[in-house]
């Protein structure tokens, strides 16, 4: 019995403790303030990704696979001899179409590759001999991978910097001597423009297709730094 009464006496009195740890918790998270700063900069794109594609229409869906597959394959062929574009081929698809009343018409085949490239140059001169077969499905230009991550390294750094300046100002200005930081949170985006597109010639299976031209454009690159510091008084 006496055991019993120790048992319960132990867990009343820790319960209290935690409940005063937990209330002492809460009741120092005070003088805080939350806040955050932006690096913004205008970078000039520089790569590219196209994406082609292929669509063809016969009565015979094994004699379209095979013709979609010989389009594809000839068209890797070619880029082959351009060693700054990268390729992948994606969308590959065979589908029935269906008349009105439900009977089969055809069968429709598509195929897409994209390709991406920081070389401009041998990019126009791919799709000018690509398009003689494929049409332009989409373009769109961005900051490569390895140049955002260069120039987002500079632009952490100074937010960083923004950051702890405006923490002394705070500090200060609401009459605090110090200040420690609580938590601190770096988040980073890049708001990329609608590329613009020109071709000349609008008969994608001419043997005289002009070289499509091409605007780059800028991308908007942001680094935002936001946290929570704790001003204290010190003697």
């Amino acid at each position: 019995m006496k055991v019993h009464y120790i048992k319960q006496l132990t867990a009343i009195v820790l319960l209290s403790v935690l409940a005063h740890t937990g209330v002492a918790t809460e009741a120092n998270t005070y003088n805080r303030v939350t806040y955050q700063v932006t690096e913004q900069k205008e970078v000039n794109n520089d790569e590219i990704t196209v994406t082609m594609s292929i669509e063809r229409d016969h009565q015979d869906a094994t004699m379209l696979a095979d013709e979609i597959n010989q389009l594809i394959i000839t068209a890797n062929k070619t880029i082959q001899k351009f060693p700054d574009v990268k390729s992948s081929t994606s969308d590959y698809s065979i589908r029935p179409i269906y008349t009105r009343d439900n009977r089969l018409d055809n069968w429709r085949g598509a195929s897409s590759i994209v390709l991406k490239s920081q070389n401009n140059k041998e990019m126009t001169a791919l799709l000018q001999i690509l398009q003689k077969t494929m049409v332009i499905k989409s373009t769109r230009f961005s900051v490569s991978a390895e140049r955002k991550e260069e120039i987002q390294a500079g632009m952490i750094e100074a937010a960083l910097k923004k950051f702890n300046t405006r923490a002394e100002m705070v500090s200060k200005g609401m009459g605090f001597k110090k200040y420690r930081l609580v938590n601190v949170n770096i988040n980073n985006s890049g708001n990329t423009p609608r590329p613009i597109y020109a071709m000349a010639s609008a008969n994608a299976m001419s043997d005289s297709i002009a070289a499509p031209t091409f605007e780059s454009g800028i991308t908007t690159l942001n680094v935002t730094v936001s946290g929570t510091i704790e001003m204290e008084v010190s003697p």
